[in-house]
């Protein structure tokens, strides 16, 4: 049988003629794709055959998305040069490092971590921890813990205020990513080709922005709470989850009670993954572990990146 010549190439505009090689929630990457999407596919005999996708915000770290093969042609090393090719971009467009994040339940991970340290990645390493619930549910669970509706029951301290930014909240959000604390973290602004405005929302105390919460909408009754930050001095006051009180509220009404609501939350926020342990795992459908791997970041940069809420399913040959 004749073997057809397989070439990857850097795939721009609209793509979605690789949407079969993604899971549902990406097609809508390929339809236009964005500076801030790679996309590497595979040709082989005229038609796609492989696609690697992922995300790169410039100098900081590129995330993988997914990477598939057709079934005909694994084993021929597609998967490894997709990954290659894919690396290469995001190195060119200035990624310090690359990461790539799925449950540890995941269906693929037994083909991908192999071909992941083929490609010298690390070995993987529990990265977080991914919440899965319904809208309605949640806010009732947050809305009757006790320290919470205290909280609720002063908005004169505090509100939830739409994703309208003056350029006051401008220079509080850059403010804000100053902090150590938000190390990683991208914020409302570099975030708002993806964010659902409707489920998103700034923190402000006594009218100044100290925090937000910025969603995207993957599917029509589906909210992915994509980052959240609040200013350390307010840590202890249950501000932050009472946004997402908010949040989830709002999702509620405006989508219905069983739609899903996810987040993720990782170790480098320890008080929010033992609060999730402790509390929202009680109400949630389910709580997966995350892993991750990862390349070694560059020597020129000592930056790390920790976007929230983007957990993956991988396959691969």
């Amino acid at each position: 049988m004749r073997m057809h010549v397989c070439r990857t190439v850097l795939l721009t505009g609209d793509a979605r003629l690789f949407s079969g090689l993604t899971f549902n929630r990406y097609h809508r990457l390929l339809i236009s794709l964005e500076p801030s999407v790679i996309a590497v596919g595979a040709i082989a005999g005229g038609r796609p055959v492989g696609l690697a996708l992922g995300i790169c915000n410039g100098t900081q770290e590129a995330e993988l998305l997914s990477i598939a093969v057709a079934p005909a042609e694994r084993r021929r090393g597609i998967a490894l040069a997709l990954v290659q090719a894919w690396s290469e971009e995001a190195a060119r467009r200035g990624a310090f490092s690359m990461i790539a994040r799925y449950s540890e339940t995941n269906a693929g991970r037994a083909a991908f971590e192999p071909l992941a340290a083929r490609a010298g990645w690390s070995a993987p390493a529990e990265d977080g921890l991914l919440v899965t619930g319904r809208a309605g549910a949640m806010a009732e669970a947050v809305g009757a813990w006790r320290a919470i509706s205290g909280r609720l029951a002063q908005p004169h301290l505090y509100d939830y205020a739409t994703m309208n930014l003056s350029d006051a909240d401008r220079t509080a959000v850059s403010t804000c990513l100053l902090r150590p604390e938000a190390n990683g973290m991208l914020g409302p602004l570099a975030l708002t080709d993806r964010m659902a405005p409707a489920f998103s929302t700034l923190i402000r105390r006594e009218g100044t922005v100290v925090g937000w919460v910025v969603a995207s909408q993957p599917a029509e009754r589906s909210i992915h709470y994509d980052e959240a930050f609040l200013d350390p001095v307010y840590w202890h006051s249950g501000i932050t989850i009472g946004a997402y009180h908010h949040c989830y509220t709002r999702q509620a009404m405006l989508l219905g009670r069983d739609s899903v609501a996810t987040y993720y939350t990782d170790p480098t926020r320890p008080r929010m993954v033992a609060l999730t342990r402790r509390r929202f795992a009680q109400v949630a459908d389910r709580v997966e572990t995350i892993l991750a791997v990862r390349t070694a970041p560059a020597q020129s940069s000592s930056t790390s990146f920790n976007r929230k809420g983007s957990t993956h399913e991988h396959c691969s040959a």
